[in-house]
C-alpha cells in the first residue's frame, strides 16, 4: 500500500477540525446543561412564596429535562465522537509517518507502527481505504525458496505406515520435497501419485490411483509457505472432515485424510473433470439467466446444507466452483476448497486469523467480513449472491482496478442493480432479489441461504416477453 498524499492532508485537517468542534460545542453544552440541571433543581424544591407549586414544579421539570438532561446527552454523544474523531487523528498521522519511512507498507507495518493487534490494524487500514488515503502498490512477490534439508530428512517414502499429525502449534520449519518430488510416490501403500494437476488457494492438486482398485482420485497437498503456518494445517483437516462428513452431489467427495512421515498432509478427493465456473465466465462473459438460476439453486443447496451442518464455507467465488461433466452427459456444478471453513458457533469467526490475515477473496466478501466482524451464514449467503451477480452481468458487483477501491467501494456503495449492467435482459424480480441478498447490513438480508433459494427460485427461468437469447 502507499499514502495518497493530497487526501492524507485534505482528511487530516478535516479530522482536526471536526474533532476540535465536536469537543469543544460538547463541553459547552455538558456546562449549559449542568447549570440548567442545577437552576431546575432549585426551582424545584425552593419553597414558593405565592403558592404556586405546580406551576413551578412544571417550569422546574421543563428546564431540566429541555435545557439541562438533553443537552449533556447530546453533548455527550459529541464528546464521544470528538474523542473517536482524535483517535482516528492519531492512526492515521501514524500512517503518515509510516509512509515518510518509505514508499510502500503493509499491515504488518500498521500493526508494528501503531503498537496495536492485527485486527485493529486492519480496522485502521481498511478505514484509511475507505476514506481514500492508502491505495494499493504494485509488488512482485519473492519466489518460494525451500529451506534446506535438515539434519535427519528424508524424501517422502514410497511407502509407509500412517503418520501421526504434528503439534500444530510448534513452529519449527521442516524442510519438505519439491512438488516434482511427489511424481511416482507411493502414501501410505495405497495411493501413486502420477501428475501434477494445478494448485489451488494454499494447495498443489496432483492426479493419483489407488493401487488396489485402479480408481483414480485427485490428491491436494498444502504449498510449501502454508505449512509453515500452524492455522494452514488445522484448516486442512477441517476440509477433509467437512466436506467428507456432508455427502451433498455439489460438494466435492473426500475420502481420506493424512500426514506423510515427513509432516505433509494431503485430502484425497474425488477427481472431476471440466472447467471452474470462472474460467467459464472469462470465456462467455455472462449466462443466461435460466443457467444462472439453475446453478444458483444447485451451489445454493450445497451450501444450505453445510450451514444445517453448522459449518460455515467462508470463501465462496467462482474459482471455488467445477463445472464438473458427467459421465453420460451434462455437467453439474461442484463447490471445491472447504480449507477456510469453519463451525457456525465458533463465537469469534472472523475473516482475519490469528496471524493477522484477512482470510477470503475481496469480490466475494461481505462488508461485515471486510472489517473483521463476526461473521454467520448470511455472510456466505453474500458471496453467493455476489457470484449470482456476476454470472449475469459477467462481473463482481464492486470491480475497479486496485483492491483498495474495491474495499472502499464494498463499504460505503450499494450494489448496482443487475438489470443496469447486464448485457440482456433481466426478469424483473432479479434486481429486488439481489438487492436484498446484497444488503450491507446482515440484518437487511435474507435470514438463510434457503430463504433465498425460494425467492430465486419464484423467479420464471425465462420471464414473460423475453426470447432466450436475446
Amino acid at each position: 500500500m502507499r499514502l495518497r498524499l493530497e487526501r492524507y492532508r485534505e482528511v487530516q485537517g478535516r479530522l482536526e477540525w471536526t474533532s476540535i468542534v465536536l469537543l469543544v460545542l460538547g463541553g459547552i453544552g455538558v456546562l449549559v446543561g449542568t447549570f440548567s440541571l442545577f437552576v431546575g433543581s432549585i426551582m424545584f424544591f425552593a419553597p414558593d412564596p405565592e403558592g404556586g407549586v405546580l406551576w413551578q414544579h412544571r417550569s422546574a421539570i421543563f428546564l431540566s429535562v429541555f435545557t439541562g438532561l438533553f443537552p449533556m446527552i447530546v453533548s455527550g454523544i459529541m464528546i464521544w465522537r470528538g474523542i473517536a474523531r482524535r483517535r482516528d487523528l492519531g492512526a492515521l498521522r501514524g500512517i503518515g509517518a509510516l509512509a515518510r519511512q518509505g514508499a510502500t507498507f503493509g499491515v504488518d507495518d500498521v500493526a508494528r507502527a501503531l503498537d496495536v493487534g492485527p485486527a485493529r490494524a486492519h480496522r485502521v487500514v481498511l478505514d484509511a481505504v475507505a476514506r481514500g488515503i492508502l491505495e494499493d502498490s504494485p509488488m512482485t512477490p519473492a519466489p518460494y525458496t525451500p529451506a534446506p534439508p535438515s539434519p535427519g530428512f528424508a524424501p517422502l517414502p514410497a511407502s509407509g505406515p500412517a503418520a501421526t499429525i504434528p503439534n500444530p502449534m510448534a513452529n519449527t520449519v521442516v524442510a519438505r520435497p519439491t512438488p516434482d518430488a511427489w511424481i511416482g510416490a507411493v502414501l501410505h501403500g495405497t495411493y501413486q501419485v502420477e501428475a501434477r494437476l494445478g494448485a489451488g488457494g494454499m494447495g498443489l492438486v496432483f492426479r493419483g490411483r489407488h493401487l488396489r482398485t485402479g480408481r483414480p482420485y485427485a490428491i491436494k497437498t498444502l504449498l510449501p509457505d502454508a505449512r509453515m503456518h500452524p492455522d494452514a494445517l488445522r484448516r486442512f483437516e477441517r476440509e477433509a472432515t467437512a466436506a467428507s462428513a456432508l455427502g451433498h452431489p455439489n460438494i466435492v467427495g473426500v475420502h481420506d485424510f493424512n500426514v506423510t512421515p515427513d509432516g505433509t498432509a494431503y485430502l484425497v478427493m474425488d477427481l472431476l473433470e471440466g472447467e471452474t465456473l470462472e474460467q467459464r465466465l472469462a470465456r462467455v462473459g455472462s449466462l443466461e439467466w435460466g443457467d444462472a438460476r439453475r446453478l444458483v439453486l444447485e451451489l445454493g443447496s450445497a451450501l444450505a446444507a453445510a450451514h444445517e451442518h453448522g459449518l460455515l464455507h467462508r470463501d465462496l467465488k467462482p474459482a471455488n466452483v467445477l463445472m464438473a461433466r458427467a459421465s453420460g452427459g451434462g455437467e453439474r456444478p461442484v463447490l471445491l476448497d472447504f480449507g477456510l471453513v469453519k463451525p457456525l458457533e465458533d463465537a469469534v469467526t472472523s475473516r482475519i486469523t490469528a496471524l493477522g490475515e484477512v482470510v477470503g477473496t475481496p469480490l466475494y466478501m461481505s462488508p461485515e467480513q471486510a472489517r473483521g466482524e463476526v461473521v454467520d451464514a448470511r455472510s456466505d449467503l453474500y458471496a453467493l449472491a455476489a457470484m449470482a451477480f456476476e454470472m449475469v452481468t459477467g462481473a463482481p458487483p464492486f470491480l475497479d482496478r486496485t483492491l483498495a477501491s474495491v474495499y472502499a467501494q464494498l463499504l460505503t456503495t450499494a450494489a448496482p442493480a443487475a438489470s443496469s449492467v447486464a448485457g440482456r435482459p433481466l426478469p424483473p424480480a432479479v434486481d429486488a432479489v439481489l438487492a436484498r441478498a446484497l444488503a450491507k447490513s446482515r440484518e437487511e438480508r435474507y435470514p438463510d441461504v434457503r430463504s433465498f433459494l425460494a425467492a430465486v427460485e419464484a423467479i420464471p427461468a425465462v420471464a414473460p416477453g423475453l426470447a432466450r437469447g436475446a
